[in-house]
């Protein structure tokens, strides 16, 4: 068994046991037990008053068919669209597909990224078809349509989305994108989570440096470096498209109490990435306690 497969089945059993716990004690009650057990966290959901305590609280009692189909990687394409702002979507070029043998990778360009559309970390760049190895590709796909994320990490939302695999247009450079994270309260930007300057670490997690600035991209010192990410120093620039950018999260946030509009600047113009509903597992870790519970106070449940 594969290191992966053996990751795989860990994770399911996890969830089996998140489940009876669900079952026994209540949904609640396992979230806290996961959260501590994982993160190390208390969590308050009798009198959510922490950012953490009220997205977590969100996430398992107000979810809607709308967070799921957003959370959809190629469904919420059509919410933006509706928005108004197809321009910022990556161009599709291939997909979606039920199943791995439908991937035709003879009709796909010479560079691309594949991208399952039911979980986070589930994508496979493709710099150059002709040098790209196919058997792993389609090992990494079947690992993906086999894998419910949300089911460990009670995250019930994904819990509807269809396993499915899609690809977009390749952007170059995307391994050195900065990566803006927009954190939308009451349907309204309110901070900025920069993640840049990602590195390989042989097997271990991607390091990646984290920077946090409000809306007129003053640095605020209140995250907290853990494993692989850095706390940055607040020396990264202010991107060109900043206005645009906040503009943008302003319209794709407006119908929900939280969200995270995740956003890419290259070469002058904004694309999206995603929104997120529970970043962090809902938990936040890289935020200190007084900035989450800041936070917190500002959203209203």
């Amino acid at each position: 068994m594969s290191e992966e497969d053996c990751i795989m089945n860990i994770k399911m059993l996890y969830a089996k046991i998140l489940s009876a716990i669900s079952a026994t004690a209540g949904i609640d009650f396992a979230k806290k037990f996961d959260t501590k057990l994982r993160f190390h966290k208390e969590l308050n959901l009798k009198n959510p008053t922490t950012l953490s305590d009220k997205i977590t609280y969100i996430e398992l009692h107000e979810h809607s068919s709308l967070t799921s189909i957003c959370t959809d990687k190629f469904a919420v394409r059509e919410y933006v669209e509706k928005k108004g702002l197809g321009n910022i979507l990556v161009p599709l070029v291939g997909g979606p597909w039920n199943r791995v043998e439908d991937v035709d990778f003879a009709s796909l360009p010479n560079s691309f990224a594949i991208k399952a559309t039911h979980g986070c970390k589930m994508n496979y760049i493709v710099p150059e078809k002709n040098q790209m190895d196919v058997s792993k590709c389609r090992k990494e796909m079947i690992r993906w349509l086999a894998t419910t994320y949300g089911g460990y990490s009670l995250e019930p939302h994904y819990l509807s989305i269809p396993h499915r695999i899609y690809a977009e247009e390749f952007l170059e450079n995307c391994n050195q994108l900065i990566d803006y994270k927009i954190h939308c309260l009451n349907g309204k930007p309110e901070f900025i989570l920069v993640c840049s300057d990602r590195k390989a670490n042989g097997d271990a997690a991607m390091q990646v440096t984290l920077d946090l600035f409000d809306l007129e991209w003053k640095h605020i010192p209140e995250l907290i470096p853990s494993g692989a990410e850095v706390a940055g120093d607040g020396s990264m620039p202010k991107p060109e498209k900043l206005a645009e950018m906040l503009e943008i999260a302003a319209r794709l946030a407006e119908d929900f109490k939280f969200v995270r509009v995740d956003l890419y600047e290259l070469s002058g113009k904004v694309y999206f990435g995603e929104l997120t509903f529970s970043p962090g597992c809902c938990v936040l870790p890289y935020f200190t306690q007084k900035f989450d519970l800041e936070m917190g106070q500002k959203l209203k449940l």
